[in-house]
C-alpha cells in the first residue's frame, strides 16, 4: 500500500495501482516549472486492465484534489462559473504535456506513464478525477446533483480534444474499483 497526504486528506493506493505524486516530482519542479504559468494535477496512477499484458498498459489516471471543506461558501461561484472544472483541464492539458516532455528526457520515474500514454500500439483509457471534497451539507448550498452533473458534463467538453473522460467524486462516492481510498484525517497513516 503506498500512502500521501494531501492537506488533511489521506489517500491510500493498493500494491496493484502505479501512483505518482506529479506535482512533487523532481521533474515537474526542476524542468517543466520552468514554463512560466505550467500547471499539475496532483496525481498520477496507472491501474491495470483486465487486458493488460504488461505494467505500461492499463488506465491511467490524472487526479486533481480540491477539498472545500469548511470553504464552500467562498468556493460556491467558482463551482457554478466553471473556473474550478476550467482549472483542472489546464493542470490535464500542462500535466499531458509534461508527460511528452518526460518521454523526450527519458525521465525514470515517469517512464511507466509515459510509456503507457505515448509508446502503446493501443492508447490506454485516459480518465481525469477531480476529487472534491465537501462537507456532507454542502448539497444544501445548490441542488448537489443537478450541480455535479452540469460540471461533469463540462469537465468532459474541456477534456474532448484529449480524448479522456471526467469524473467528479468524493471519499464517500469514490468506486472501490479504482483501487484507492480517501480518508479524512491524514493521522490515519500507519507508515
Amino acid at each position: 500500500m503506498t500512502e500521501y497526504v494531501e492537506g488533511e486528506l489521506l489517500f491510500r493506493f493498493s500494491r496493484s495501482v502505479m501512483v505518482c505524486k506529479y506535482d512533487d516530482t523532481k521533474f515537474y519542479r526542476s524542468t517543466m516549472l520552468r514554463v512560466e504559468g505550467t500547471k499539475a494535477v496532483d496525481f498520477l496512477t496507472l491501474r491495470p486492465t483486465a487486458s493488460a499484458i504488461s505494467s505500461s498498459t492499463g488506465d491511467v489516471m490524472l487526479i486533481e484534489v480540491k477539498d472545500l471543506t469548511g470553504h464552500e461558501s467562498r468556493n460556491r461561484q467558482r463551482l457554478l462559473s466553471g473556473r474550478l472544472v476550467a482549472e483542472v483541464a489546464q493542470k490535464v492539458r500542462d500535466t499531458l504535456s509534461g508527460l511528452f516532455a518526460a518521454q523526450r528526457w527519458d525521465i525514470p520515474e515517469l517512464r511507466p506513464f509515459t510509456r503507457a500514454l505515448f509508446q502503446n500500439q493501443r492508447p490506454p483509457r485516459i480518465q481525469v478525477i477531480l476529487f472534491l471534497e465537501e462537507r456532507k451539507s454542502a448539497s444544501q448550498l445548490f441542488p448537489y446533483k443537478r450541480r455535479l452533473a452540469d460540471q461533469i458534463q463540462l469537465l468532459n467538453n474541456k477534456l474532448r480534444p484529449f480524448r479522456a473522460e471526467g469524473k467528479i467524486y468524493n471519499s464517500r462516492t469514490l468506486p472501490s474499483s479504482y483501487g484507492w481510498k480517501v480518508y479524512r484525517d491524514a493521522s490515519q497513516s500507519i507508515s
